[in-house]
C-alpha cells in the first residue's frame, strides 16, 4: 500500500472509528451523572449517541429506561449487555427488576438466579428472590435464598388457632421461637416433628414483615373445620370402611399427648382380621415415639392362579396368623429417621396339599428401618424420598431356619407451577428380596389389596374376595409413576385423576411362584379426598400383557 493511501485510511478511522476509550468513560460518567440527577430522557439521548457502548453505558442506559417505564426498551436494552458481558451480574439483576414491574415473575426469578451463579452471596439478589418465593407462598424456597444473608430474624411466633397438646410438648415440636433465624433446617424439623405426632395432617407457615425488618410467624395446623367436629366427624372415620365389610374405631390425641389409637375390625368371611396399633411420643419428646401393634387374621386364599406346586389347585387355603410387638422411632435429624422394633407371630395353615411353603409355627423377628430425605428442592417444588428395610428373624418349624428380608424404596414427587398442588406428578422405585426360607405370608405380592402396599394397578389381589390373586413371590422389582391434577374443589371436597404407568417383576421361590417376566399396566385413577383425610379411590388398570382390566376401589385415611 502507498503512503498517501495509509494516510487516507488513518484519517477515515480517527473521523469515523469509535470514540477513543477515554471519549466513551467521560459519556458514560455523563450519562451515570445526568441519571444520578433524574434528567433520564437526557441521559437516554446521551448513551444513544455512543457508538461503542461500554459496560456502564448499558446499564445506565437500561436504568433510564426502566424510569420512565419503557420496560420493552430497557428489557432489550439489559439483554445486550447479558449477552456482551455475561460476567457482569447488573445486566440479569436488572434484567429480573424489569420483570417483576411487567408482572413476569417466572422470568425474574430466573435471571435472579443467573445472578447468583455469577455472585451466591450477593445480599441483593438473594434477597430480593426470597421475597419472590414468600409472594408466592414457598416459605421453604424463600428461607433457603434468605438465610444467606441471616434472614429471616422473626419476632413473635403464634399458633392459630392453638393446638390442643401439652405444653411442654408443643414447644419441643415446634423448633422456632421468637429472637432467632427461621432456618430451612428449623422448618424441616418443625415438619418432620408434627408428621411424627401424626394428629396434624396439614399445617401452613405464614410469614409477615413488620416495620422493624423483623418478621413475624403463623403456624396454622389443624386439617377439621367446624362442621366437621364431633359425631359428623367420628362417624365418617368409623364408618369408612363397611363397603368392605370393615369398620374403623381410632381416637387421637389421648390426654393431649399425641397418643394415638387406630383399629380395623373386618367381618368379611375370606379376609376376617382385627388390628390394632397404640403410638405415642416418648416422656413428650416427638424424637422418639413408640408404637405397639397386635394383629389377628383368619383368612381364606385362593392360589389356584398363581401356585404352580404339586398336587391340586389351591382355591381354599386357610391361613390364621396371630401377630404382636412393638417399634421404637428415633428421628436422627431433620432429613433421616431409624425405626427399630420386634416382632412375634404364630401362624397356621390347611388345605396346603402338604406343600412345606406353607409350614406353619412361631416367627421371631427383628426390624430395623432407615429413611433419608434424598432430594429436597424447594425452589422447583421437587423432593425425594428413600427407605432401606431389613427384617432378620427365625422361624420355628420342624426345622427351625433363619430369614432375612431386606427391601429397598426410592420415590420423588414435583408439583408443577409455582403454587398450589393442582398438578402433581410422582415416581416411585421399589425392590425386596428374601433370604432363607420366611413364612409364606411373609411373601410379597405385586396387585391391589387392602392389606398390601405393593399396588400393581392392572391386577388385583383378590378372586371372589379371597387373597392370592396377584403375582406372588420372594423377590420383587416394581415401578410406579402417576399424574394428578385436581379436576374440581369445594371448601371440604377435592377430586382429582390422573393417568399412572406400573411395571412390575417377581419371582421364586423353586418356581412354585412369580411372574415369569415383567408386568407392565396402565389406566387412569381418581381420588376424591374429604377434609380431615379420608380418602376414596377409584383405579381401572389395565394388563398390558395379558389384556385384561380391572376396577377396583379403596378407603384410606
Amino acid at each position: 500500500m502507498t503512503a498517501p493511501g495509509a494516510y487516507v485510511l488513518l484519517l477515515c478511522f480517527v473521523c469515523f472509528g469509535p470514540e477513543p476509550v477515554s471519549a466513551l468513560e467521560e459519556i458514560a460518567a455523563q450519562v451515570r451523572s445526568l441519571y444520578e440527577r433524574g434528567d433520564y430522557a437526557e441521559s437516554i439521548r446521551l448513551a444513544e449517541t455512543a457508538t461503542e457502548p461500554t459496560p456502564d453505558l448499558i446499564f445506565y442506559h437500561g436504568l433510564a429506561l426502566s424510569r420512565l417505564e419503557r420496560f420493552e426498551e430497557a428489557h432489550a436494552t439489559f439483554q445486550i449487555g447479558r449477552l456482551r458481558y455475561p460476567q457482569d451480574k447488573r445486566f440479569p439483576i436488572d434484567l429480573a427488576g424489569v420483570a417483576y414491574r411487567r408482572k413476569h415473575i417466572p422470568a425474574a426469578k430466573s435471571y435472579l438466579r443467573q445472578a447468583l451463579r455469577l455472585d451466591p452471596l450477593d445480599s441483593y439478589v438473594n434477597d430480593f428472590l426470597g421475597s419472590l418465593y414468600l409472594l408466592e407462598g414457598n416459605t421453604a424456597a424463600a428461607l433457603k435464598f434468605w438465610n444467606r444473608i441471616d434472614k429471616p430474624l422473626i419476632q413473635d411466633v403464634v399458633l392459630a388457632p392453638p393446638p390442643e397438646i401439652h405444653p411442654v410438648l408443643r414447644e419441643r415440636a415446634i423448633t422456632i421461637s421468637g429472637g432467632q433465624v427461621f432456618t430451612l433446617s428449623r422448618l424441616r424439623t418443625t415438619e418432620t416433628n408434627l408428621d411424627r405426632l401424626a394428629i396434624f395432617p396439614w399445617r401452613r407457615f405464614e410469614l409477615a414483615p413488620r416495620q422493624d425488618q423483623r418478621f413475624d410467624l403463623t403456624l396454622r395446623l389443624g386439617s377439621r373445620s367446624p362442621l366437621l367436629h364431633g359425631w359428623y366427624w367420628q362417624l365418617l372415620s368409623i364408618a369408612r370402611g363397611l363397603p368392605y365389610r370393615a369398620i374403623h374405631f381410632d381416637l387421637s390425641n389421648l390426654a393431649h399427648r399425641s397418643i394415638n389409637f387406630t383399629s380395623l375390625w373386618r367381618w368379611d368371611p375370606s379376609k376376617r382380621r382385627i388390628g390394632v396399633e397404640l403410638a405415642g411420643a416418648i416422656r413428650l419428646n416427638p424424637q422418639y415415639r413408640y408404637r405397639l401393634v397386635l394383629d389377628a387374621r383368619d383368612e381364606i386364599w385362593d392360589v389356584s392362579r398363581t401356585y404352580r406346586g404339586p398336587g391340586e389347585e389351591l382355591d381354599g387355603l386357610k391361613a390364621r396368623k396371630v401377630e404382636s410387638g412393638g417399634d421404637l422411632v428415633i428421628a436422627i435429624h431433620e432429613k433421616a429417621e431409624w425405626t427399630t422394633g420386634l416382632r412375634i407371630a404364630r401362624r397356621r395353615f390347611q388345605n396346603n396339599n402338604d406343600d412345606s411353603v406353607f409350614t406353619g409355627g412361631w416367627s421371631f423377628e427383628q426390624r430395623n428401618q432407615f429413611t433419608y430425605r434424598w432430594l429436597d428442592f424447594p425452589e422447583r417444588r421437587i423432593h425425594g424420598d428413600s427407605m432401606v428395610t431389613l427384617r432378620t428373624g427365625r422361624f420355628s418349624t420342624a426345622e427351625s431356619s433363619r430369614f432375612a428380608i431386606l427391601e429397598g424404596d426410592l420415590s420423588c414427587a414435583w408439583a408443577p407451577g409455582a403454587k398450589g398442588d393442582t398438578w402433581q406428578v410422582k415416581a416411585r422405585a421399589r425392590t425386596g428380596t428374601t433370604f432363607g426360607a420366611a413364612p409364606f405370608d411373609e411373601y410379597f405380592q405385586l396387585g391391589m389389596e387392602r392389606d398390601n402396599e405393593l399396588w400393581l394397578r392392572g391386577h388385583a389381589g383378590t378372586r371372589n374376595g379371597r387373597k392370592g390373586n396377584a403375582p406372588l413371590g420372594a423377590s420383587y422389582m416394581l415401578l410406579q409413576a402417576e399424574f394428578d391434577r385436581t379436576i374440581l374443589q369445594f371448601p371440604f371436597v377435592r377430586w382429582k385423576a390422573g393417568p399412572f404407568f406400573d411395571a412390575g417383576w417377581i419371582a421364586g421361590p423353586s418356581n412354585r411362584f412369580g411372574s415369569h417376566g415383567w408386568l407392565p399396566d396402565t389406566g387412569v385413577q381418581t381420588k376424591v379426598i374429604v377434609a380431615g383425610g379420608v380418602t376414596w379411590s377409584v383405579v381401572y388398570g389395565r394388563d398390558l400383557r395379558g389384556g385384561r382390566g380391572v376396577f377396583y376401589t379403596a378407603v384410606s385415611r
